[in-house]
């Protein structure tokens, strides 16, 4: 891979705001890590005790790890130490599909826990199990092997009753996991400080992710090859921009923000 420096003072401005949002991603951590365990009493602690099997905390608690864990992953591609400066290296593919795995994660925690009723968040954490039985068998039977999907469909519907759930049933189709699409239009009223809406964000960070032309061109910059113009088109050097890698990070991490602001306020903290 050829490397290029960035010698525009804007994107080194940029640069120096990601390495702040990097930060803010371990401020977020360190917080969470301090209320990870739900005080007895809290809302959380109710909702586990009704379903302690799959408790909602924990699901909630491994959704916003991978978030913070694909931030930190990205931090470790991009940043570079040597002669005790720190140095920024990114190509145009590959950093946005990190930060489309963030938003991912960090919206189906959200959605889990932003509920004001507890019965409500125990619902979309069986719903939740109901959606990875069925991911978990498509894989087993592209691998050829045995299903078990029916067992572990009616372990959930055991589950809802356990949970004082019996006149519900989680796997009616009316039931089912609403889209990522959905869920962001749904919780972009929980969104302050808006540059993208929560769904603008990842339809572009996905569009990265899946390689698709539409978004590397309108996203990256482009420069054109000298001597490689004809009739129909030209070759271009693209490099990535940091300004919009900024820009969606910043919305991922507003994401993830907001989710474990709502963890621990139901897990008794401040």
């Amino acid at each position: 891979m050829i490397k290029f420096a960035v010698d525009d003072e804007e994107e080194v401005q940029y640069s120096q705001w990601i390495m702040r949002l990097f930060s803010r991603t371990e401020e977020i951590d360190a917080a969470l890590e301090r209320r990870l365990e739900p005080l007895e009493g809290s809302a959380l602690s109710l909702d586990d005790i009704r379903c302690p099997h799959y408790p909602v905390s924990g699901y909630a608690v491994g959704q916003l790890s991978v978030a913070m864990g694909c931030i930190a992953s990205l931090k470790l591609m991009m940043v570079h130490e040597s002669d005790g400066k720190f140095h920024m290296v990114a190509s145009p593919f590959g950093a946005y599909a990190l930060v489309r795995n963030a938003l991912d994660s960090a919206a189906a925690a959200l959605w889990l826990l932003e509920p004001v009723n507890g019965t409500l968040r125990i619902k979309r954490r069986i719903q939740l199990g109901v959606d990875e039985v069925g991911k978990s068998a498509a894989l087993r039977e592209t691998m050829g092997q045995p299903s078990v999907k029916a067992q572990r469909r009616a372990r959930m519907q055991e589950v809802a009753e356990l949970a004082g759930l019996a006149g519900w049933n989680p796997l009616s189709k009316n039931e089912g996991l609403p889209t990522m699409t959905k869920m962001l239009k749904d919780l972009e009223r929980l969104h302050s400080n808006v540059v993208f809406p929560w769904l603008a964000a990842w339809q572009l960070a996905s569009g990265h992710a899946h390689g698709k032309v539409w978004a590397q061109t309108s996203t990256n910059e482009l420069q054109e090859i000298e001597g490689t113009r004809t009739a129909t088109g030209a070759q271009f050097q693209m490099t990535i921009r940091y300004g919009m890698l900024a820009a969606l990070l910043l919305e991922a991490i507003q994401l993830l923000e907001t989710a474990g602001a709502r963890y621990i306020e139901l897990s008794g903290g401040h």
